[in-house]
This record gives structure tokens, C-alpha cells and sequence, in this order.
């Protein structure tokens, strides 16, 4: 079996900053999509780039179909208005998840991303003894609002650890995103806007 990946992004204002002050509001249909992990991507006719382990701005985009295409890997894919995804490369196939909202600013918000092909995956705390978010299957994702804490966090297969990070500093008010892969283990930050 490969080696999994564990990819941490803080997403701060993850509720996402489109009214700025001289900024106008994006048209009622529109969605809003970002990628992850990928040095060169185009969604729809916009280009936009996320460094390694990295999560881009969020674009806009009209609901319905669009093309998205990451490296070489070329889709078609469809959003919904008022909905924020993710689009994701894995090997020669792109995944589109939906991402959760942070509703609540006293909390900080984890989801967790399963493209592995691990059944089932639990985040819990590094020593197993505290769940988190459970049961997310491959191609799911789960999330849990929890208090702002500094704490070692690990996703588990059954009672096996796949992966930890260490030491991770969750904020009130922000988001991270951890996804789960099949092809190593590392630790992401960045923060999003739209654009």
C-alpha cells in the first residue's frame, strides 16, 4: 500500500471576503471554487495557481458546467450557486469537493478530505483517545467546529494512525482543511479570498 498524505490548510476568513469595501458582490449565480495543490490549474477562463500543499483564492464561477483543468488532467465539472468547492487532482482523474461553510466565528472549523482509498477515516487526536470527526469515507468529506486550541491531531483507520501533525494552532474564526491521499504525508497553510 502507498504512503498516505495528510494535508493541513488554514483557511482564514474561509466564509470568504467578496463585499470588500470597493469590491462588487459577485452575480447571484455564482459559485465559488478553488484548487488545491496545483502549480498551474484553470477553472473555467480563469487561470490560478496554488503552491505545493497549498490551497488557492477562491474564483467565481457561474453555476452549472465548466472546465477545469490541473497540470495536464482536463474536466468538465458542476457547481452550484452559493456553494464554495475544491477541486482536486489525483493522478490522472480531478475530484470536485464541497466545502462547508464557517458559520460560527467563536469556533475554528476542521473538515477533513478523504481521496485515499481508505474505507473509512477518523480524525481524532494524536493519542487516539478523542474523535473528532468520524467515519468519512473515500471521496467524502467531514467537518466539526471545536474550540481554538493548539493540539496534535492524527486520521486513523480503525485503531491504526495513518498520519499526525504535530502541534497544530487552530483559531477562532478560521477553517482548515486536512485531506487524506494516498502518496505521502504533509502539513498546509494558506489563507483564501475570492477573486
Amino acid at each position: 500500500m502507498k504512503k498516505l498524505s495528510l494535508l493541513l490548510m488554514a483557511l482564514s476568513g474561509f466564509a470568504f471576503a467578496q463585499e470588500g469595501l470597493y469590491d462588487p458582490a459577485p452575480p447571484a449565480n455564482s459559485a465559488f471554487v478553488r484548487v488545491l495543490n496545483a502549480p498551474a490549474a484553470t477553472l473555467g477562463d480563469k487561470p490560478i495557481t496554488a503552491d505545493k500543499n497549498a490551497a488557492s483564492v477562491y474564483v467565481v464561477i457561474p453555476q452549472g458546467d465548466f472546465t477545469a483543468k490541473v497540470g495536464s488532467v482536463s474536466t468538465k465539472l458542476k457547481v452550484e450557486a452559493g456553494k464554495f468547492y475544491s477541486v482536486v487532482a489525483d493522478g490522472a482523474k480531478l475530484n470536485i469537493l464541497t466545502d462547508p461553510s464557517a458559520d460560527n466565528r467563536a469556533k475554528a472549523l476542521l473538515v477533513i478530505y478523504n481521496l485515499s482509498k481508505v474505507a473509512s477515516i477518523d480524525l481524532k487526536t494524536a493519542d487516539g483517545k478523542t474523535a473528532v470527526v468520524s467515519g468519512v469515507k473515500p471521496g467524502q468529506s467531514g467537518s466539526r467546529a471545536v474550540n481554538g486550541i493548539t493540539v496534535d491531531l492524527a486520521a486513523f483507520s480503525g485503531t491504526k494512525a495513518l498520519g499526525t501533525l504535530k502541534g497544530v494552532k487552530l483559531e477562532r474564526g478560521s477553517a482548515y482543511a486536512l485531506v487524506l491521499t494516498d502518496s505521502g504525508f504533509t502539513l498546509t497553510t494558506s489563507s483564501t479570498k475570492t477573486k
